[in-house]
């Protein structure tokens, strides 16, 4: 280059053009400036010997300056204004803020060229993005941008804004006419962004010297993905993996056409169009940049991108998503076809659910009936319940009423094969004692309700996600559906009515638990819309509310009962000369209330100790006291 350069100013900086002109940079040099009104520019002749600007001039008025240095063929060099916020290709290009420092680099001999992108035939230079994207602020500006405080008001408007969102149906065309229909809430132009998360994302592909344009899209399928979006960002960053909801796409240039009237920003000034077109000028233009921008735009590879997987596609899906934004996603026939057909296989009775009934009611009244925790967990394996009851849930949530009807009457099949065996077993066998497995299953409560709900969240997810069905028969032993129909069946053929109520009612919680839970669950994942599911819900959480009536009298009366065994155990007593403990008690409340015991004492107790301590527990207690006992002895030295 020559020793003469232009001096292209606004008309604000005309008072302080000395600055430049007897800069030591300058005057050392022996450069010779030519000044050059910004509006003055239409009147430029360009000579062979003077075809490098220094601009400094307000950076919204960039884009006509490029333009006009593009069809001059000179070259630029920007410096800064006190007080003018830096655009996106000041940032980008690595100028410093410091003048001196900025000046240094534009009298640069050895400029660069450079993309330049049109949008709509303006050139960019402040991005291009949807208008109102409150989701992708965090993600697509500069790191930093979001610290402390104000991380916490962006969370919050993020979380406001998450109610009125729209996805914006439209069809994308590249330069290739590679075709994508899809609907959107998020856009941006990654070119002009240092950093951020996507852009750090796609660093290796974005450049800007590179001929191509780099397009990040933003879709959630629901307002919960949308705000999970941060956790999700965190996520896919560590493990280099795009997240579900974005695509990208990498061309020459990009059309954007929509049914509807669409809002986008453009140089952070409001564009509303149906057809959106951004591309690169062949030739691009030359410019000076810092050494780190001379160093990161490197990518040179011409190759068309199109990384669109992750945006919905389906006709169906982008017609209901040009709705407001649901709350939970919406999944398609298409998306859940293996496991409704699944489902629907379940609801059916069959050989082998018949056979698998049979042996896991015949197996947990002989558990129970043994006393034998392990053979019960293995007939609650065995038991098929656990698919027909997931299958009704989905049924009534999708308000499938063939589904529902076959899995009721599966279910019920299932109900009556157990009654009826563990009914017979019961009265043919010699046996009336109720042992600890039957005895543990007679009084539920509200804490039964909630081992229910947590066993069909799982159940339905495990249902839903073939990497975690391997642990249905966990959720099988869980929930434990067969072992308190056995123990109905037992009280039926025991003709004693407070077995049969107990366990029913146990039965009923963990059936009205899991079919609430498991709807709730397949609603968050997405197999039917609230409008759909409402009624479904609706229905299983009344029966649930039903069920917490005797559930928590239950648990009050569970609550009564441990208050009692608090005041008994550990407490020593001292009656006919010789000391005595409790241990192992049971409380059966009423009236009067019966407390059985092991009484632990040195010596075997005459016969007035139960009186005497019928009437110093109803003394304690302050309730008439019957008990029962049976006699450990001890020796002294267990007192001491």
């Amino acid at each position: 280059m020559s020793g003469k350069r232009y001096l292209i100013y606004s008309p604000g900086m005309e008072d302080q053009l000395e600055r430049v002109i007897k800069h030591p940079l300058v005057a050392e040099k022996g450069i010779q400036l030519r000044k050059v009104k910004l509006a003055d520019l239409a009147s430029l002749h360009v000579q062979p010997d003077l075809n490098h600007a220094l601009s400094w001039v307000e950076q919204q008025d960039y884009p006509r300056l490029l333009w006009f240095a593009k069809q001059k063929k000179i070259s630029l060099g920007f410096l800064p204004i006190a007080g003018d916020p830096p655009s996106q290709f000041f940032n980008n290009l690595d100028l410093p803020s410091d003048f001196d420092a900025c000046l240094e680099i534009a009298l640069h001999e050895q400029p660069l060229f450079i993309d330049m992108i049109l949008c709509n035939g303006e050139v960019v230079t402040n991005g291009v993005n949807l208008e109102n994207q409150t989701t992708m602020a965090e993600f697509i500006g500069d790191s930093g941008a979001c610290k402390g405080i104000d991380k916490i008001g962006f969370k919050f408007k993020r979380f406001i804004h998450a109610f009125s969102l729209r996805p914006h149906p439209v069809t994308l065309i590249t330069e290739k006419g590679k075709t994508v229909t899809t609907a959107i809430t998020g856009m941006v132009l990654l070119d002009f962004h240092k950093s951020g998360f996507l852009s750090n994302f796609y660093r290796e592909s974005v450049s800007l010297r590179d001929r191509r344009i780099s397009v990040a899209l933003f879709a959630p399928q629901s307002i919960l993905s949308y705000l999970q979006l941060s956790s999700a960002a965190l996520t896919a960053m560590q493990k280099k993996k795009l997240m579900q909801q974005v695509g990208y796409i990498r061309t020459e240039s990009l059309t954007i056409t929509s049914p509807v009237d669409t809002h986008y920003l453009v140089n952070n000034k409001a564009l509303t169009t149906r057809e959106l077109c951004i591309e690169t000028v062949s030739e691009g233009i030359r410019v000076n940049a810092g050494d780190e921008f001379r160093a990161r735009q490197a990518y040179s590879d011409d190759k068309e991108n199109v990384s669109c997987d992750q945006l919905p596609q389906q006709e169906d899906r982008v017609r209901y998503l040009g709705k407001t934004l649901p709350f939970f996603s919406h999944a398609l026939e298409s998306d859940f076809k293996d496991l409704f057909l699944a489902l629907k296989e379940n609801s059916s009775i069959s050989n082998s659910y018949v056979l698998l009934m049979i042996l896991s009611s015949m197996l947990a009244t002989l558990g129970l009936f043994l006393n034998s925790p392990s053979v019960v967990i293995g007939a609650m394996v065995l038991a098929p319940l656990m698919a027909p009851i997931v299958s009704l849930s989905m049924g009534m949530l999708r308000s499938d009423n063939d589904l529902t009807r076959r899995s009721a009457v599966t279910l019920s099949a299932g109900m009556i094969i157990a009654l009826s065996l563990s009914a017979l077993m019961a009265w043919l066998l010699p046996f009336q004692e109720v042992t600890n497995e039957i005895e543990g299953r007679l009084h539920p409560s509200t804490l039964d309700l909630l081992v229910a709900v947590l066993s069909g969240v799982a159940g339905a997810f495990a249902h839903a996600r073939e990497n975690i069905a391997k642990s249905l028969p966990g959720v099988a032993i869980a929930v434990a559906l067969v072992p308190p129909l056995c123990v109905s069946g037992i009280g039926l053929g025991w003709h004693n009515l407070d077995v049969f109520y107990g366990a029913m009612l146990l039965f009923l919680t963990n059936l009205t638990g899991i079919i609430m839970a498991a709807g709730l669950a397949f609603m968050v994942i997405g197999f039917a819309p609230f409008s759909r599911a409402k009624k479904g819900i609706v229905i299983s959480m009344l029966l649930v509310a039903v069920i917490s009536v005797p559930l928590t009298l239950s648990f009050i009366k569970m609550q009564r009962i441990a208050a009692v065994k608090k005041q008994l155990l550990g407490h020593q007593y001292t009656l006919g000369g010789r000391r005595q403990q409790l241990r192992n008690i049971k409380v059966r409340l009423g009236e009067p209330m019966k407390v059985s015991a092991e009484l632990i004492t040195e010596q075997m107790p005459e016969a007035q100790i139960p009186t005497l301590f019928e009437q110093k527990l109803s003394e304690q207690l302050g309730h008439p006291v019957v008990v029962e006992f049976t006699v450990r002895l001890v020796t002294a030295n267990h007192f001491r």
